[in-house]
């Protein structure tokens, strides 16, 4: 039984591997999800509760269902915002930024985000029988907004949760659950 802590280069190497070939096969991916916001400045954590969506190459939806309605939606290189009734359009092929953004986001999700070493500067740790990867973004806007990256695999090489923390050390945890592969989305999950 191999030890926690950081893994060797031969370890990390097949861990990518997996994950890599498990990533290629993923042509739909839709999971419940469970946020919690920790800040330093307050007592309580708020929690939100939601459903992710992705398709194959390009398509991921991230929906918040409690406590409020708030949908973003990554298609045709577009960023689109529904908060409240109000749809919001952001062309990401001008905005840099949320074109990273959305990357990053798609890319946690089907684990792509570690084939992004020019990106990411990327740390691979076993913690009982799951591995979790400290990913560091590389690129100066990003990292004003995401200190560090932490994503945790389960036994099948899947993401199991996200943290993502803060240069001021506060951090948003995800929780994936109820994790459906290759299974139909209906189209109009993807229309805005």
């Amino acid at each position: 039984m191999a030890q926690d802590g950081v893994l060797n280069n031969a370890e990390e190497d097949a861990f990518k591997s997996r994950v890599i070939e498990k990533a290629s096969g993923i042509n739909s991916f839709s999971a419940d999800f469970m946020q919690t916001r920790h800040m330093n400045v307050m007592d309580e954590s708020p929690e939100s509760q939601g459903r992710v969506y992705y398709k194959s190459p390009d398509m991921l939806k991230w929906e918040y269902i409690r406590p409020y309605d708030y949908q973003l939606l990554f298609r045709d290189s577009k960023l689109y915002i529904l908060e409240e009734g109000q749809l919001s359009e952001v062309d990401l092929s001008s905005n840099k930024l949320f074109g990273k953004i959305g990357e990053l986001v798609a890319g946690t999700v089907n684990g792509k985000i570690l084939q992004a070493d020019k990106d990411f500067t990327i740390t691979y740790y076993r913690d009982r029988q799951n591995i979790k990867a400290k990913i560091i973004p590389k690129d100066k806007n990003l990292s004003g907004m995401f200190r560090e990256i932490w994503v945790n695999f389960n036994k099948d090489h899947l993401i199991r949760s996200v943290r993502l923390i803060d240069p001021s050390g506060d951090y948003t945890e995800i929780f994936m659950k109820n994790i459906k592969i290759n299974q139909s989305i209906p189209p109009s999950v993807f229309q805005n």
